[in-house]
């Protein structure tokens, strides 16, 4: 699967975006803790566990704003 070119996503506020990004990160966070989807994904730079910590980093960093 390739990424558009164009912005196939819009959002018409900041705070829309920002609930999709949450929601975005939750699913790595879930995926990573409730299945096995993401074990043994390792690309030298990124571990499963390191995604996750970053996407959950990410969520928790909206919870405050």
């Amino acid at each position: 699967m390739t990424l558009p070119s164009y912005n196939a996503i819009s959002f018409h506020t900041e705070e829309e975006h920002q609930a999709a990004l949450y929601d975005a990160c939750m699913l790595i966070v879930n995926t990573y803790n409730q299945t096995d989807m993401l074990d043994g994904y390792d690309d030298g730079n990124v571990t499963a566990y390191g995604f996750m910590k970053f996407a959950r980093k990410i969520v928790n960093n909206l919870s405050v704003k």
